[in-house]
């Protein structure tokens, strides 16, 4: 059903000889084994080749830490956990990870059964609820830790009538730099009072390319040669309609032949760079080469700024406030907003969690079908008893004033500019950076459509 390449099994109860003869049984070429202390704790740690180098750091009684070079030569880190359910023995956990943190330089994640909560709504009980963990709430902020969020049924632990969220992955923010569309998903019930964990490293990257609808892209702005693209492809004389028509269609091929891809620009750029480098530590730094330094700086610092946008546009933050470069902070919103909104399971009408995106897509249709289709009753007429006054003639010429240039364009200028394109794809942001080139043909869509204010269909 779930093919993995590592697997991490807590709370293992077995220890020495009897543990490695199960653990093998299991079918991974490489075991890492902490002993359970009676039928208390144990972590079992399982791989394959396909996650890379593995490298054992560290071994404590309440985690193994691991160092991973994964296939793409990136370094990341990795912490199981089993924290121990007597709260003073956590707290020594805490700090301990704590201590550890301090010497990590590559992406952390951390993930197992922490048997500890960060909110109150993570625990249901019949006895009423209880507070969170504050040892590791206060943990999760000095160390930087994010929790990676989930999908499927909120808990993964019951016991009786008691529910909660004993079991998490977290990562700091340079992880889910690295792995922007990892997600964890809950797994359903099966011979355990714990619900296994599915972290996947591209659970939201898209299983197949689908046909996506035109976005525009607020760094093709910063393009020198952009407005003349608009100039070109937006008529002064041409209707808004079969204006968007062809601009949009110019844009997808322009992006693909000029603009280019923000990332790999970078990568030649910087491999162009290391060139230069090479070169001058073996013949010294000609003029020549230094003019070409100097020219691919400026061409690195321009596609650094357009990255930042890009990003800024996908956290739907306001990039002029928070400033050009700071890309780290759109990266984690971009990420969580990602997240949030990404929907891989869904509980049906008969109490079952769905996973499969296909089933969901069905269960999508299905019930907004439901929801909009007419039932075919006859209800009676409802019976209103409240009069509202007249609107008096002052109202009256007001609501059949035509609305004004400067109305429209203030209104279009109010909005925030990195917010989400309407169905054209052309979100404020175009709209306000090429005002002069667009505005006549915005002016005449609002006067085809009745411009004045008591006008229903404006």
């Amino acid at each position: 059903m779930y093919q993995v390449d590592m697997l991490a099994i807590f709370e293992t109860r077995s220890s020495g000889v009897k543990a490695e003869k199960i653990a093998n049984q299991l079918g991974f070429p490489y075991v890492e084994i902490i002993d359970a202390e009676g039928f208390r704790g144990g972590v079992w740690c399982l791989w394959t080749e396909k996650v890379g180098r593995v490298e054992v750091l560290v071994k404590n009684p309440q985690f193994i830490h691991l160092r991973i070079l994964n296939h793409q030569r990136q370094f990341w880190e990795l912490s199981l956990v089993y924290a121990s359910p007597n709260p003073i023995i956590r707290r020594g956990l805490w700090r301990d990870l704590e201590t550890l943190s301090q010497h990590i330089q590559n992406p952390w994640c951390i993930g197992g059964d922490l048997n500890a909560i960060l909110l109150g709504s993570e625990r249901r009980s019949g006895r009423g609820s209880s507070g969170p963990d504050k040892e590791f709430q206060r943990f999760t902020l000095e160390v930087g830790l994010n929790d990676l969020g989930f999908v499927g049924p909120p808990f993964t632990w019951r016991r009786g009538d008691v529910e909660s969220r004993i079991d998490r992955v977290l990562s700091s923010d340079a992880w889910s730099d690295c792995f922007p569309n990892a997600s964890v998903t809950h797994l359903p019930w099966f011979k355990s009072d714990h619900r296994a964990l599915l972290l996947s490293l591209d659970g939201l990257a898209p299983r197949r390319k689908p046909d996506r609808p035109f976005r525009f892209i607020a760094a093709w702005v910063l393009h020198e040669n952009f407005t003349d693209l608009v100039k070109q492809h937006w008529g002064t004389t041409d209707s808004w309609s079969e204006n968007v028509a062809h601009f949009t269609e110019a844009c997808r091929d322009w992006n693909r032949k000029v603009f280019g891809h923000t990332e790999r620009r970078k990568r030649h750029i910087m491999r162009r760079l290391h060139g230069i480098s090479r070169a001058e530590s073996r013949y010294g730094l000609t003029p020549e080469l230094e003019t070409l330094q100097t020219q691919l700086w400026q061409e690195l610092e321009e596609v650094l700024v357009q990255d930042s946008l890009l990003w800024a546009q996908k956290a739907r933050t306001d990039w002029v406030v928070h400033g050009d470069r700071n890309t780290r902070y759109f990266h984690a919103r971009a990420n969580g907003r990602r997240r949030q909104n990404h929907i891989g399971a869904v509980r049906n009408s008969e109490g079952v969690w769905v996973y499969e995106p296909d089933l969901l897509k069905n269960m999508a249709t299905n019930f907004f079908s439901a929801l909009f289709t007419d039932e075919g009753i006859n209800r009676a007429p409802l019976s209103c008893s409240v009069k509202y006054p007249p609107l008096d003639s002052v109202y009256l010429r007001a609501l059949e004033k035509p609305v004004e240039n400067v109305e429209i364009r203030d209104a279009i200028f109010s909005m925030g500019a990195l917010k989400a394109p309407g169905p054209d794809g052309l979100n404020p942001f175009f709209y306000q950076n090429q005002w002069s080139h667009v505005e006549h043909s915005v002016y005449s869509k609002i006067r085809r459509l009745g411009g004045t204010y008591g006008d229903r269909k404006c």
